[in-house]
């Protein structure tokens, strides 16, 4: 199930290409999903709350510096983006809260 938004993505849209720091380096925010995993992308600052129910589920989390230029793709600042393995937004949550990747959710658990 796909839905929400926040900035101008969608679920259910393809997670926007930017150039991202990956672990201190230059990269992209695609790199994260070689992996084919489930994963959540937050493009600023990641709630305590986010990453502690990421680190309980066993969700990789993947928290890039913003840019102003981020804005421009479509991404919102501090935003949480739980992202399917292939490539897509499966829930944008605006509220950057931990709702989109909490167990309880059937959006979220959907992948185990």
């Amino acid at each position: 199930m796909s839905e929400a938004r926040a900035g101008t993505v969608h679920g259910g849209d393809r997670l926007p290409w930017v150039k991202a720091d990956v672990n201190g380096v230059d990269g992209d925010n695609f790199t994260p999903l070689a992996s084919l995993d489930w994963q959540a992308h937050v493009y600023g600052d990641a709630a305590l709350e986010i990453r502690t129910v990421c680190d309980g589920r066993k969700l990789p989390l993947h928290v890039f510096p913003w840019r102003t230029e981020l804005g421009r793709t479509g991404l919102r600042r501090n935003a949480v983006y739980p992202v399917r393995p292939d490539g897509y937004v499966a829930l944008a949550d605006t509220e950057g809260s931990a709702k989109a990747v909490r167990p309880t959710s059937t959006r979220a658990s959907s992948h185990k």
